[in-house]
């Protein structure tokens, strides 16, 4: 008998050892070596079983009662860290969630951009280049009209030239013209000529009017100057007419050619300004989903940390549980075993 108590007593002893390395809130008032010491004088003073009995109940029930209160406290807990736990699963699934659209839209975003900012780019270009060919034909027309205003001047004064030669030669034909006049006309038509680029036309004229002099019939010589000076005049009249003619669809080629770059101006205005506002917009969509991304990835590292935090936290209270719980058991088992012992040294003492 005195050896299966030096038992107990070691297994009390270690069992006190485990709750001391896990220090409880639970049984502060209860010890299993003071029940232990109280039984054994029970024992040796031969008091009756059913006293002894009532000890050991008392502290069965205390442990029992204790054991369901600490059940509740752990169901609480654990249902409060599955919750949180749970919740905290939820806010990183969710921000995960958010932070793949975000890098989707910012990948796509970002893609866009650049081709955009490059099909820009390239529209800039060619309205520059339009632009340079406006310009161009602005100053071609500009020359060319300069060139037939010019022309005009020339094609004015050979008429003159010529209207003037008509007015000489009716006076040769009156004889009321001098050489002097002949010479100065002759001249003048020369010079038509050259500036008309003319010369072959003008030469029948020009030869008649200077040989008129030389003519014995001069009424019929002046006459005859007559009708080729008019001739003259008709020929260079169609050549202006033709002249202006050209110049006037030349002026229609020029004004529809400008027409067709101003055109192209305007619709590579209308792109430039579209991708401008279309690259302006992809800007502002990087920026917000960036902030949105940003924004994701703290919410999923801070639900993240909590979540971790809250696992350990609830394994801990899992740990303690079963710590606590395995002490019970062991004080039960150390009761139990004091009741078997009361009970053969009350067989033993009948």
């Amino acid at each position: 008998m005195k050896i299966a108590f030096t038992i107990l007593v070691v297994l009390a002893i270690s069992n006190a050892s485990m709750m001391s390395k896990y220090p409880l809130q639970y049984g502060g008032k209860r010890s299993i070596m003071n029940i232990m010491v109280e039984v054994e004088n029970k024992i040796k003073t031969h008091s009756p079983l059913d006293s002894i009995k009532g000890v050991l109940n008392s502290f069965k029930s205390a442990v029992a009662q204790e054991q369901n209160g600490h059940d509740d406290v752990y169901n609480a807990q654990k249902a409060e860290c599955d919750s949180e736990i749970t919740y905290r699963r939820a806010e990183v699934e969710d921000a995960n969630g958010t932070l793949k659209i975000a890098n989707g839209i910012l990948k796509t975003a970002t893609i866009l951009l650049k081709k955009t900012q490059a099909t820009l780019g390239e529209t800039e270009n060619i309205l520059n280049t339009v632009s340079q060919h406006v310009g161009l034909i602005n100053d071609a027309r500009k020359e060319d009209t300069q060139s037939y205003n010019r022309g005009a001047v020339t094609f004015n004064d050979a008429i003159n030239a010529i209207d003037d030669s008509i007015d000489l030669a009716t006076a040769l034909a009156k004889g009321e013209a001098s050489l002097v006049q002949v010479a100065d006309m002759t001249t003048k038509l020369m010079k038509s000529a050259i500036a008309t680029k003319m010369n072959k036309v003008f030469m029948q004229a020009i030869g008649a009017l200077a040989q008129i002099t030389q003519e014995e019939d001069s009424t019929g010589a002046a006459e005859r100057l007559v009708q080729l000076l008019q001739t003259l005049r008709s020929t260079v009249e169609e050549a202006w007419a033709s002249y202006t003619a050209e110049n006037t669809n030349a002026l229609g080629l020029f004004s529809q050619q400008k027409d067709l770059y101003l055109a192209s101006q305007v619709r590579l205005d209308d792109a430039k300004t579209h991708l401008s506002s279309k690259a302006e917009n992809l800007q502002g969509t990087i920026s917000t989903q960036t902030a949105v991304a940003q924004a994701a990835t703290n919410k999923r590292q801070r639900n993240q940390t909590l979540w971790d935090d809250a696992a350990d936290l609830c394994h801990s209270f899992d740990v303690e549980y079963e710590t606590v719980t395995a002490g019970r058991r062991q004080e039960l088992v150390l009761v139990n075993e004091l009741e078997r012992l009361a009970e053969r040294r009350a067989a033993e003492q009948q």
